[in-house]
């Protein structure tokens, strides 16, 4: 399996600092670099690990939750490349309560409130395993069209659930942003799990988008969509980035931009399937008129 991808962070134009961070196949944001913007791009064999992570707790807290997530991915990486497939979702729960108990530890010393939100995802020999703590997102874009892989742990997203309001009333609730489950939550509050979603086989060619809530709150699923169906990996983080931004960049925003490849199939190959997924729809489209 071949995996290109690209990174891009940014403080935006409200903040004063950067608690975002993220994971590239052991590439993070490093206290001298998170708060300038940055970007990387690269290629990454199996097994390896991306992760998006948004700390909470402001100035250089919010920051200390964020890398210490990230930083423990390095281990976490090193542990999953010596491991069976069947031993993986249990040394991802070993993690998750390493790193909660550190940050809950921090919080304890320093008596503030601090977390981070995890988007998580593993790539191995045969398969796509994501993982979700929080409401920074994963998605997929698949037929042409992005999917939200991922489930958001916020108080609007419960109420959704239980029917109280739609998907579009959430979009400007008031409890959108409070979330219901991040790493730096005490035991006697909740046991922390790092509940695995819906594998992803590697049997085809898969875009997929990590990213902060400062993309989703700045751009609409929709332009996202349309930005992931016409560049490469560079140029839509690049582009993806520049939306929020010029959107009003009201908070950190992070976004990782990945393409995976069954092992020969030549690049292009990714991008024309995606132009298919469009060429079909429309051409459904079309047809129901």
């Amino acid at each position: 399996m071949q995996t290109t991808f690209s990174a891009q962070s940014h403080m935006g134009k409200t903040r004063a600092n950067n608690e975002d961070n993220l994971f590239c196949a052991g590439m993070m944001l490093t206290p001298e670099t998170r708060d300038a913007p940055f970007a990387i791009s690269g290629n990454a064999t199996a097994p390896c690990v991306f992760a998006v992570c948004d700390g909470m707790g402001g100035q250089e807290d919010g920051e200390f939750a964020s890398f210490a997530a990230v930083r423990g991915l390095t281990e976490l990486e090193a542990a999953i490349k010596k491991a069976p497939a069947g031993k993986i979702d249990g040394l991802v729960q070993e993690y998750v309560t390493k790193i909660n108990a550190l940050i809950c530890d921090k919080m304890r010393e320093k008596s503030v409130r601090i977390g981070t939100t995890l988007a998580l995802i593993i790539v191995t020999g045969s398969e796509i395993k994501p993982y979700n703590i929080g409401d920074s997102r994963i998605y997929e874009l698949s037929g042409g069209k992005l999917w939200q892989i991922s489930e958001d742990h916020t108080l609007v997203m419960q109420k959704v659930k239980m029917g109280v309001i739609t998907n579009e009333q959430a979009k400007t609730d008031r409890d959108r942003h409070k979330l219901t489950r991040y790493l730096g939550i005490f035991e006697d509050e909740m046991a922390m799990e790092a509940e695995p979603l819906p594998v992803l086989s590697l049997t085809e060619p898969r875009r997929l988008l990590l990213c902060s809530d400062g993309l989703t709150d700045m751009v609409e699923d929709e332009r996202i969509e349309e930005i992931l169906l016409s560049a490469d990996t560079s140029d839509a983080a690049e582009m993806l980035i520049n939306e929020a931004l010029a959107n009003g960049g009201k908070d950190n925003v992070t976004c990782v931009v990945l393409d995976m490849l069954p092992l020969g199939e030549p690049q292009i190959n990714i991008v024309s399937r995606l132009v298919s997924g469009i060429s079909e729809r429309l051409a459904k489209k079309n047809r129901s008129y």
